[in-house]
């Protein structure tokens, strides 16, 4: 069950059971105050390969969001330097793929620590209509395991919902991790929902049944009806199509440019400034680049921390007992260790470490700052680290789904967001 702190300063989208959950009360906000794209991706691929084994890559799909264009690059008057960016999809390994499109569950709405009259009471505040709640407590639909209320919804109940009222319903049942597509949606910012089935091909019946069920979360576009939608399909072929197709995450590939009057110092101050990123291994780079008379580019791989640089664009292999949660705050927290530090699977020690550590600034300007979401009860639904320009390290979820990646802000933004929006707080270590 996911743990809360009371009184603990700002704290996943994509969760699973057993995640861990910090709860920042308004009193803890105050006492708290607390060429070269190419050569990233195969950089990244040589460096996980070889030292993170445990590892499967990514598969990149070079799509860009809509409005945006590839190879954008950044000023280089900021202190990070000039950013050459590709923005790119990333789709779930073919063996994990086949697994979620075996599981063949049915779907079910899980009301924890509810009774049905609670239950009944829940859906009505969301919007559903008399005719609909009776539906769900028709005899078969519904059970009680121990504490909770089990619902499993007929045909017509899911298909009935408006996108308003699904997207209230699906919020609330969001907030515990038993409800797994309702925590973690396929998110779709903007347009790309449209965009990926154009280029999916997916069976357009498929596509109108999906289009029936998604539901807006601030600028995005949901999917949370995952097991429904599978059960309608012909067979795992079709159902392997799907998964792939939502699965798609957009992610960003990003370098800097060095020219002949790169100012390396003011680079070297940036880059270099955090902890275990060493200026011995980046110095000679950047001079060897700015030497040359038309400059050169570096991966940002190269320019990240030892965590980082092994695990990014890459999805873990599934957890065994024992194993940490490898979620975002165990990422972001870790993102500057040499070593992964498992405390951090625990609330309490996280909520100490971060209050003897950190203070609170107004928004994300230095490299390694983190970004907390918070929902309307002060939760942190994600957590992430600043990297440069608009660009965060993230690891959306706890399960071996998800992989690390360096993002956009405005699309982590939309991937969370919500009805209230998140409020977004940032976290900056002292040493900084």
């Amino acid at each position: 069950m996911a743990k809360k702190i009371p009184g603990a300063p700002p704290q996943n989208t994509p969760q699973s059971n057993g995640s861990t959950v910090i709860q920042f009360s308004l009193l803890g906000l105050v006492v708290f105050s607390i060429s070269l794209i190419f050569a990233s991706g195969a950089a990244a691929y040589w460096v996980a390969s070889k030292h993170f084994p445990g590892a499967v890559i990514a598969q990149a799909v070079y799509v860009p969001p809509p409005g945006v264009t590839n190879d954008a690059t950044s000023d280089n008057s900021n202190p990070w330097g000039e950013l050459s960016i590709r923005n790119i999809q990333l789709e779930r390994p073919e063996e994990y793929v086949a697994y979620e499109a075996n599981s063949n569950q049915p779907p079910a709405w899980t009301f924890v620590g509810s009774t049905p009259d609670q239950t009944r009471q829940l859906m009505a505040s969301c919007g559903l209509t008399q005719n609909q709640i009776d539906m769900a407590f028709k005899p078969g639909a519904f059970s009680v395991q121990g504490q909770n209320t089990v619902v499993t919804p007929p045909d017509d109940l899911m298909l009935s919902l408006t996108p308003t009222v699904r997207a209230k319903f699906y919020h609330e049942l969001g907030r515990y991790p038993e409800n797994h597509y309702m925590q973690y949606p396929f998110c779709f910012p903007g347009q790309t929902f449209e965009n990926m089935a154009a280029e999916s091909k997916l069976d357009e019946t498929v596509l109108e049944t999906i289009r029936k069920l998604l539901y807006p979360r601030g600028e995005a576009q949901c999917f949370s009806d995952f097991e429904f939608a599978m059960r309608q399909l012909p067979d795992d072929n079709a159902r392997v199509h799907l998964v792939q197709s939502l699965s798609r995450q957009n992610a960003v590939l990003a370098g800097l440019h060095i020219g002949p009057n790169s100012d390396i110092d003011k680079l070297v101050g940036y880059w270099g400034s955090a902890p275990n990123v060493h200026i011995k291994d980046i110095r000679p780079l950047l001079d060897s680049l700015k030497r040359n008379p038309e400059g050169g580019n570096i991966s940002l791989i190269y320019l990240l921390p030892e965590f980082a640089r092994e695990r990014l664009y890459t999805f873990p292999m599934p957890n065994k007992p024992g194993d940490p949660r490898m979620d975002c705050h165990w990422s972001s927290m870790n993102f500057f260790n040499e070593t992964p530090d498992n405390r951090f699977n625990d609330p309490k020690y996280m909520s100490t470490y971060l209050s003897n550590n950190f203070y609170q600034v107004a928004k994300p300007t230095a490299y390694g700052d983190i970004v907390f979401l918070l929902d309307d009860h002060n939760t942190a639904l994600h957590s992430a680290v600043y990297i440069a320009d608009d660009l965060v390290f993230t690891k959306n979820g706890d399960n071996y789904m998800q992989p690390w990646m360096l993002m956009h802000l405005k699309d982590m933004l939309a991937t969370y967001s919500s009805v209230p929006p998140p409020r977004m707080v940032v976290y900056r270590n002292h040493s900084n």
